[in-house]
């Protein structure tokens, strides 16, 4: 045994009483984060290993606290070490939305809405906010990839445009709690409910970035019928002062980009030899990149297309 298992076994000892128990690895996310299952008798638990970034653990149980406060389904926390380094959260089993085809798609987006519905009210006032700087970072690794892409410097120059006018159109947007990574791999099905996971960057940013997140996921088209079905459903349960076509705007915005910042988050993960299990997602993103870019009607979309 090595010394971290050697440690998060000597910690988890003590928390449960009992030094028999099972840690099952669960699947690689792109984070630093590492999630084990924990089996001891008949009971099981979700440990989660923030060695390498211990600011994220204290971001998430601060994160859980809120939304627990604006009745968000969110995993119960049971313990965590004083250094932040480990936490012990409820098992709520494998059934994430992303990975069963099981499931009515208006019924699940719209669970999902309602959750959605619920972290906007948290407590707006003690959130960190999206700033142009902090937007205009997310997408740095853009640029980086574009070159490595073959993109010229002139290209270079006009993707680089595109992040600064995306970047202002979203600070225009209504800025709201969001959950900012609302998709389905991060939504899970237990005991008839949808519940939240992986909440440890809520803070207050444009109102398009969730709902980007979930109706227009890389791994789900859903017809544009049923996106506006949800949505106009969605505006008007949430009380939200917006037209439809006017979100669905702010929507196409936040999708180019995220689906950026997520292109070029990867790409430098797979360079380092990390998340190769997502490697054939890029393409995947780089198309709602196009979706996006072609909705807005930006000359930039010529790059990307070449690209893909």
């Amino acid at each position: 045994m090595n010394k971290n298992l050697r440690e998060i076994s000597d910690w988890l000892s003590s928390v449960i009483g009992t030094q028999n128990f099972n840690l099952e690895p669960l699947r690689e996310e792109a984070s630093t984060r590492k999630y084990f299952r924990i089996k001891a008798d008949e009971r099981t638990f979700v440990l989660v290993d923030n060695s390498e970034n211990k600011e994220q653990a204290a971001n998430f149980l601060y994160s859980s606290k809120l939304l627990i406060n604006s009745s968000v389904n969110v995993p119960e926390t049971y313990a965590f070490s004083e250094d932040l380094r480990f936490m012990l959260l409820q098992d709520l089993g494998d059934n994430t939305l992303d990975a069963s085809d099981k499931f009515d798609d208006k019924k699940i987006l719209t669970k999902a809405l309602e959750q959605l519905s619920l972290i906007y009210f948290c407590e707006q006032d003690i959130l960190k906010s999206c700033t142009k700087t902090s937007l205009l970072e997310q997408t740095e690794a853009f640029n980086e990839f574009c070159f490595e892409r073959g993109c010229d410097q002139s290209q270079i120059k006009d993707i680089s445009l595109l992040r600064e006018e995306l970047v202002e159109e979203l600070l225009n947007q209504q800025f709201i709690p969001v959950h900012n990574d609302f998709e389905r791999r991060n939504l899970i099905m237990c005991k008839n409910e949808i519940f939240v996971i992986d909440f440890q960057d809520l803070n207050v940013g444009p109102i398009g970035i969730d709902l980007a997140s979930l109706l227009y996921e890389h791994d789900f088209d859903y017809s544009n019928d049923l996106i506006k079905d949800v949505l106009s459903s969605h505006i008007i349960s949430s009380g939200l002062q917006i037209e439809t076509d006017e979100i669905m705007r702010h929507i196409m915005v936040a999708l180019s980009h995220r689906s950026m910042r997520v292109v070029g988050t990867f790409n430098r993960y797979f360079k380092d030899g990390k998340l190769l299990n997502r490697k054939s997602d890029l393409e995947k993103f780089l198309s709602r990149i196009c979706l996006g870019l072609s909705y807005l009607n930006k000359p930039q979309l010529k790059i990307i297309e070449k690209i893909l």
